[in-house]
């Protein structure tokens, strides 16, 4: 093991910020799926009518993606977009493969941001998810409380994790 993995220094400020965007983040994803659950979205039409709203809001060309594909497939999407939420909600709060979830977020961040276009009410959330996920993504292996963490100690890592290049192959 590694002094890197050993030491018991307190983090930084840097490190608990680090994991409280993550947390934050991890929880706005897991609100928006319980949201869509509650309102009935599975079977339902929420997901049919946030696109055909959008197609007045999103960034050619990806209207045209969402007239000809998205609304055509609105019920596997549905449970496609929910199930993404849960698990990059998930995975975000506990510190779980930090780096795949921040990419996996980003692009889920980037579809909603040429869905909802850039408008400051809507797209500026997008860009400050985005922006955050790319934090996350950098400096992943400096965030305080991660399950990336606890498990690199025990001998688990790998570059999708939190866990630096350096402490995977000591």
């Amino acid at each position: 093991m590694s002094a890197e993995l050993s030491d018991t220094r307190p983090a930084s400020w840097f490190a608990w910020a680090l994991a409280l965007g993550r947390v934050l983040m991890g929880a706005f994803f897991l609100m928006e799926a319980v949201h869509q659950l509650t309102s009935g979205w599975i079977g339902g039409s929420g997901l049919e009518e946030k696109l055909t709203k959008a197609l007045d809001t999103a960034i050619p060309p990806y209207d045209r993606l969402i007239e000809h594909v998205f609304l055509h497939i609105d019920q596997p999407l549905t449970v496609l977009v929910i199930a993404g939420e849960i698990a990059a909600g998930a995975a975000l709060v506990l510190g779980l493969l930090t780096r795949f979830t921040s990419l996996v977020a980003m692009v889920m961040n980037a579809n909603f941001l040429l869905m909802n276009g850039l408008h400051a009410n809507s797209g500026g959330v997008d860009i400050a998810f985005i922006l955050g996920e790319i934090i996350l993504l950098l400096f992943a292996s400096r965030q305080a409380l991660s399950a990336d963490t606890f498990l690199a100690r025990r001998g688990l890592s790998g570059p999708l994790m939190s866990a630096s290049i350096a402490r995977t192959r000591a």
